[in-house]
């Protein structure tokens, strides 16, 4: 498995339209990037408490399925717990 990981999710918006997040690990940090289905380009975005619970959860059924090493996910319960959230461990 490669160091630099993508991991895509969609959501609806208001009106219906899918919306796709994309979070980028580049061995150091976690970057956020959102297309909105008006643009075309992928923008960089702030994530919000709920981009990171959800990233989480992506991370942990991929982890439960052995497509992904622990400690991705553990990168993402440290920054939950800097936010004030504290999850179990797998």
């Amino acid at each position: 498995m490669t160091k630099n990981q993508i991991h895509e999710w969609h959501e609806r918006i208001e009106d219906g339209r899918k919306q796709y997040i994309r979070a980028h690990w580049n061995s150091r940090e976690w970057i956020f990037r959102l297309a909105h289905p008006d643009g075309e380009e992928w923008m960089p975005m702030q994530p919000t408490v709920e981009t990171w619970l959800t990233l989480r959860d992506l991370l942990f059924r991929k982890y439960q399925r052995k497509k992904l090493p622990i400690k991705h996910l553990k990168t993402v319960d440290a920054k939950l717990e800097e936010l004030g959230i504290k999850m179990e461990e797998p």
